[in-house]
């Protein structure tokens, strides 16, 4: 058993919400505890390095705060003037956390920066232990995010954990540097010096905090595995030729998708009409949204048309880099399709040879009458030196 608890569907509004207030109120709890520890620490021992620290957790203060009503927020059903509910508000709020995070940033190198001229700091070992002691709750707390962030595939939260493990690093310099401070007194500008290196990581993290937001807001591509989630319902119901234009956007844990999949244009309207049906209820389980799907007719002569669909059949297993040389041949015991595939070259023998009877088996079971014939060629990976025609040369992998 992990370190949290068992709620539900991970893909429920609801339920992700409730995690996501989770990891605010632990935030909350463990932020508060180090920031008032620190706080007192740095104004005990006049350390500016550790004055600036603990002005840095509290703006993890806010980071948590702002997270708890966020998700507060998100989880509130669709209205009449949000009709994909209120999931966006996560990365409108990130960004209001992103410069207060900035703007306290600055305060710290500004303060650092007046401190340079008389530097002065009365600390002991003591003090040293009691920052390592708090540097282990910045631990647990970003450990405790990162699962979390896991769990419900949020970005803020994952976010929040990387923040945390910063301020566990942070925490970690300012302790050498007060042991420094410690043992060689001489070298007191050390303290107003690790300030100024707190204050400008600080102004990193949320200029990095406020781009990733502002990313989302604008729409960012779904990643590979959401794609072939969705294209697996369809390729999955008989009756469907291929599946393309999958388009998702994002709005916290709701995701609008729609998508167009091929069939026979012979096929009846009703027909077509389960099949559309029945990909829309397999996305609608997956990812608990009501998607659109729109039912393209394939005439069954367009020689083009069933060239692509066939290469959108071996594209979609995920080990396949790229397919090319697809061609169709007439023969006298039906057609003979002759595709050339590229796979990892790191793929063992067996690996390949399976891989090549699922694309031919779902070759011939989505083109009946059609016998398949592949290729498979290793890719290393080198584009520019690679002799194969791909359709991703040139693309960092």
């Amino acid at each position: 058993m992990g370190i949290l608890p068992e709620y539900g569907d991970v893909k429920d509004p609801a339920v992700r919400a409730r995690y996501g207030r989770l990891e605010a109120y632990v935030g909350l709890g463990g932020n508060l505890l180090v920031f008032f520890g620190k706080l007192a620490l740095g104004l005990f021992i006049a350390s500016m390095a550790v004055l600036g620290d603990s002005l840095n957790h509290l703006t993890d203060i806010a980071v948590s705060a702002v997270i708890l009503y966020s998700f507060t927020l998100s989880s509130k059903p669709a209205d009449e003037h949000h009709p994909y509910g209120h999931g966006r508000a996560e990365s409108i709020l990130a960004i209001v956390v992103s410069s207060l995070v900035i703007s306290m940033g600055i305060l710290v190198i500004r303060e650092a920066v007046s401190g340079l001229d008389n530097p002065a700091i009365g600390a002991d070992m003591f003090s040293v232990i009691l920052i390592a002691a708090f540097t282990c709750v910045k631990i647990f707390l970003a450990l405790f995010a990162f699962a979390v962030g896991k769990k419900i595939d949020s970005d803020a939260i994952r976010a929040d954990g990387w923040n945390h493990l910063m301020d566990s690093a942070i925490s970690t310099a300012v302790a050498v540097g007060v042991a420094i401070t410690v043992w060689y007194p001489d070298h007191l500008i050390l303290d107003p010096i690790l300030a100024m290196a707190i204050g400008v990581i600080v102004v990193v993290v949320g200029i990095k905090l406020a781009y990733d937001s502002a990313s989302a807001l604008m729409g960012t591509a779904p990643d590979r595995a959401t794609l072939d989630e969705v294209a697996k319902c369809a390729r999955q119901v008989p009756g469907v030729m291929g599946a393309h234009h999958i388009e998702i956007h994002e709005y916290g844990a709701y995701k609008a998708i729609s998508m167009h999949v091929r069939v026979s244009e012979s096929m009846g309207a009703a027909e077509a009409h389960d099949i559309a049906e029945r990909v829309e209820s397999c996305i609608q389980e997956k990812f608990k949204t009501r998607p659109m799907v729109h039912i393209d007719p394939v005439k069954s002569h367009c020689e083009e048309c069933e060239l692509a669909m066939i290469r959108d059949v071996a594209k979609g297993f995920p080990e396949v880099i790229s397919v090319h040389e697809v061609t169709v041949l007439q023969g006298a015991k039906g057609a003979v399709v002759d595709m050339h595939v590229l796979v990892d070259s790191k793929k063992s023998i067996e690996q390949g040879h399976a891989l090549v009877h699922e694309i031919m088996a779902e070759v011939e079971r989505r083109f009946p009458g059609h016998r398949a014939d592949i290729h498979l060629e290793p890719c290393s990976g080198d584009c520019p030196s690679c002799r194969e025609i791909c359709d991703r040369r040139g693309v960092k992998k």
